[in-house]
């Protein structure tokens, strides 16, 4: 309770920042020096992610809070599974355990969003490859009724628990969930009350000289619905620096 107190007023901070503006839309996490851009449109529910696709990253597993580290927080937020060759992204509850991706043997299937990935272009300045995925997560947020349960979704502050994985092998039952995972290899971004930037839209000139992303092609099963139309920003500025676990 006390967290979500601290990141009411960081919000209320951030709004009067703001300055003449109109109440922010979209929040928006840079982690350039990561190669990884991260934006939830708050009035819409939508997340977005873009991020260096150097090849060699085929899978990955994800957890994204309003503030707090959301590792080992149980039964607080949704952890998302890409699956790059079957083009799939599966939703789960997280169980809170720093235990390599596990949650969908503990924790309950949210739905799947097929055909999820999009090629994000080249990177303006270094010229390396991005991907990206927008989601519709309106039906995540709302799938408990618990207050301390958030889904997918950052603020005026953000964490990050975002694993990539090399040689990932999935594994599906008839109803979509995950029946195996494992992978060989992984990089990871692991941060917490880190503030975002706050936007409105993606008319403006400085918004423009960044990537501004539509939520397009993708189509939603299970429990979640497809995506808004809304457009999502996400900036980016410099390269992968991802430390490898030892």
């Amino acid at each position: 309770m006390t967290r979500k107190i601290l990141t009411a007023l960081s919000f209320a901070a951030a709004t009067m920042f703001a300055g003449t503006t109109a109440s922010a839309t979209v929040f928006v996490k840079d982690y350039s020096s990561e190669g990884v851009w991260s934006a939830y449109d708050e009035p819409n529910q939508t997340y977005s992610m873009r991020f260096r696709d150097d090849g060699s990253k085929d899978g990955f597993f994800l957890v994204v809070s309003d503030g707090e580290n959301p590792k080992t927080n149980a039964n607080e937020y949704a952890i998302l599974y890409g699956d790059r060759a079957s083009n799939r992204i599966t939703a789960y509850t997280y169980d809170g355990l720093n235990n390599g991706g596990q949650s969908y043997q503990n924790g309950t299937l949210l739905g799947t969003f097929e055909n999820a990935f999009r090629d994000g272009g080249v990177h303006q300045t270094l010229g390396y490859e991005l991907t990206d995925f927008t989601l519709d997560v309106g039906a995540i947020n709302a799938a408990f009724a618990s207050p301390e349960w958030d889904g997918v979704q950052i603020g005026a502050q953000s964490g990050i628990w975002f694993h990539q994985t090399e040689g990932s092998q999935f594994s599906y039952g008839a109803d979509g969930s995950i029946t195996n995972f494992q992978f060989s290899d992984q990089v990871f971004l692991d941060r917490a009350f880190e503030e975002t930037r706050a936007r409105n839209d993606c008319t403006s000139t400085v918004d423009q000289r960044y990537f501004c992303t539509p939520a397009t092609g993708i189509t939603g099963g299970g429990a979640v619905p497809a995506p808004g139309g809304l457009a999502l920003i996400l900036l980016g500025l410099a390269g992968l620096g991802f430390r490898r676990r030892a």
